[in-house]
Formats: structure tokens, C-alpha cells, sequence
């Protein structure tokens, strides 16, 4: 059998309402300065919340994401032959015109032709890099794009608040006693993979169900935990060894104990330091993965951890080390990032900083 070869992130271009530009959203993440606001992009009058962050001067999603992919490229140093080697691992919201949007993408930007799309809710762009990695390291291929792309629209965003599952009090608070929900936030994110050093090494992923109701996740984490526990065993660490925990918590009460369990069945009461960075840029759906990956390798590199924005008080459900007063140092250059959907899906992507 042949090694088993490193893969590494070489490339990246972020797009959220926090700014363009890894600079701009790792200076908001770790200041605490959230991106919430008025929604303007489309009439809310009727809705019961009327907050989301939504990037200002954005152009079509289809033109987003070209864009972002031809930047992350460039930054991997891709030349033509280097992209159309690379199959596109595109993740976005499923509708009709899909196939064609990605159609559009590798036509405009010469990367190879979708090897997969992605449609698995929230956990979308996270499987795709789960996926691209495993291709990678066995040699299946040599390099990967993946793309995931969300602006915040009137369909999804009306379904969630009929549903009441937007916060009422115009903020995200992770983890925090008197949480009110989520909130809906713009992304579109390139990252290029392949063979060889890079930004960053993804040394290891799992993914696990909880198979325990359609929209509500384990209470106990049982499906969580197993997910970062499969992402430590394929990279042969301790959970001792993870410096950092970029949490799904998106705000919601259930979402986040049942999270803060799972963290706690794996790393017991002494675990690493965690923040929610939808706490300032919100929840980017099936680009939420991609969005969170980026920002966690970007701290990880600087040495700094984003902030856990929106904290009020501690709840007794989550006892976890949440990163609170300003940035801190990781302990160590490993970071997981978290992401779970409605269905059960979890997944867990560990990150080396390099």
C-alpha cells in the first residue's frame, strides 16, 4: 500500500459580512465585533426578526464564487495546468439551477469539472473538505478546490423564522445563559488542497449521525463526540493535543448543550479553549463549514483565538473554557472545527498550523 500523504490547505479567498479578505474577518473574530445589522438585501417587514449579517456591494453569488476560486488558486500559485488537474468540490444551497451554477464556475475559472456537489445542510462544505482530504492523501488526486457559497435570501431566511430559530435580541451568544438563537450571515469561500506543506495541514476528520430526531441533536453529543473522536484517531493524537475548538454553537439552546456534552465526553471538564465564530459573522448554512475552517487555520497560524462575542452569563449546560475577555494564545498548533445539521450530521475537521 502506498504512504499516506499529507494534505495541506495552500490557498484561500473569504467573503463574509465581516469584510473581504482572511485579515479583515480574523481582526473582527478576535475583537468580538459582530456583523449584525438591519436586513436590507429583501423586505422583512413581515418577519418577526429583521437582523442578519449581510455583506455590503456583493455581486451575484455566481460571480462571488468564480471570483473567490480564481483568488485561492492564485494564492496556491495554480497555474492553468495546475487547475484543470483540480476537480471542483462545489457546496451550496440545493435548488434546479445547481448543476449549471457549477457548470458556470469551472467554464469561468479552469478548474476541472465537478468531481461532487454538496447539499447536506450545514454540514455541506465540511464533507467536501473531509472528502477532498481522503482523495488527496491516498492519491487519488493531487489537488482539490473546494467552493461553498451562501448570501442570505428570502426563502430560507422566512423558513427560519417561521420556525423561530432567529434570535429576537439582534446578537448570537454561544454557550451563554439566556441565548436567544441564530442569525443568518453571508459567505462565499474558496480553499485550494493538495499534496505537500501549506497555509495549514488537515491532519483529520470524522463524521458520525445521531439517528436521534430529524431536527434536534442528541443531548447527550453522542454523534458529535464520535466524529471528533474518528478525527483524532486518523491523526494519531490525544485529545490533550488539540489546542483549540472552533464550536458549531450557533446560539440555540439545544444545539449548543448537546454540543458542549459532546465536548465534554471527549475532553472531559479540562478541555481546550472554545469560541463560536458565529458570533460574528452568523450562519452561513452550507458554507458555513468552509467559512469557520478558514478562520480557525488563520488564527491558529497567528497565535491568537477568536472570541466567544455575545457571551451574557454561564450556563451550567455548557461548562466549557470559553474564550471571553480578548484573544488568547492556542496550546498547542492543532484546532478543531466543528459543524452539525438537521438530520443528525456531524463532522469534525482538525487542522495543524504550519
Amino acid at each position: 500500500m502506498a504512504d499516506l500523504r499529507p494534505v495541506s490547505i495552500s490557498g484561500l479567498s473569504i467573503l463574509s459580512a465581516l469584510g473581504r479578505g482572511g485579515e479583515t474577518q480574523l481582526a473582527a473574530a478576535l475583537s468580538g465585533a459582530a456583523a449584525f445589522g438591519p436586513v436590507r438585501r429583501f423586505d422583512v417587514a413581515a418577519r418577526r426578526v429583521r437582523t442578519a449579517a449581510t455583506a455590503a456591494d456583493v455581486a451575484p453569488l455566481t460571480d462571488e464564487l468564480a471570483s473567490a476560486i480564481g483568488t485561492a488558486c492564485a494564492e496556491a500559485g495554480w497555474t492553468g495546468t495546475a487547475k484543470a488537474s483540480a476537480p471542483l468540490f462545489f457546496a451550496a444551497h440545493g435548488d434546479p439551477g445547481l448543476a449549471e451554477t457549477a457548470r458556470q464556475l469551472t467554464t469561468r475559472t479552469g478548474v476541472a469539472p465537478p468531481e461532487r456537489i454538496y447539499t447536506s445542510a450545514c454540514v455541506s462544505a465540511s464533507t467536501a473538505i473531509a472528502d477532498a482530504a481522503s482523495l488527496i492523501r491516498r492519491g487519488s488526486f493531487d489537488r482539490v478546490v473546494v467552493a461553498a457559497g451562501y448570501l442570505v435570501e428570502p426563502d430560507q431566511y422566512a423558513l427560519f423564522d417561521a420556525g423561530r430559530a432567529l434570535s429576537t435580541d439582534d446578537a448570537v451568544r454561544p454557550f451563554s445563559l439566556g441565548r436567544q438563537g441564530l442569525l443568518l450571515g453571508d459567505a462565499v469561500v474558496a480553499m485550494t488542497l493538495e499534496a505537500g506543506e501549506g497555509l495549514a495541514e488537515v491532519v483529520g476528520w470524522g463524521r458520525a449521525g445521531d439517528a436521534f430526531h430529524p431536527c434536534q441533536p442528541d443531548p447527550e453529543g453522542k454523534g458529535l463526540a464520535r466524529a471528533i473522536t474518528s478525527a483524532l484517531a486518523r491523526a494519531g493524537l490525544q485529545p490533550v493535543d488539540v489546542g483549540y475548538v472552533n464550536a458549531n454553537a450557533t446560539g440555540t439552546r439545544f444545539s449548543d448543550a448537546a454540543e458542549a456534552a459532546a465536548l465534554c465526553r471527549v475532553f472531559g471538564q479540562d478541555g481546550p479553549p472554545v469560541s463560536s465564530t458565529k458570533s460574528v459573522h452568523g450562519h452561513a448554512l452550507e458554507a458555513s463549514g468552509l467559512l469557520e475552517l478558514a478562520i480557525t487555520v488563520l488564527a491558529l497560524n497567528a497565535g491568537k483565538l477568536p472570541v466567544n462575542a455575545g457571551y451574557v452569563d454561564g450556563d451550567p449546560d455548557c461548562p466549557l473554557d470559553l474564550v471571553l475577555d480578548g484573544p488568547r494564545r492556542p496550546g498547542s498548533p492543532y484546532g478543531l472545527s466543528l459543524n452539525s445539521a438537521f438530520g443528525g450530521a456531524n463532522t469534525a475537521l482538525l487542522v495543524r498550523a504550519t
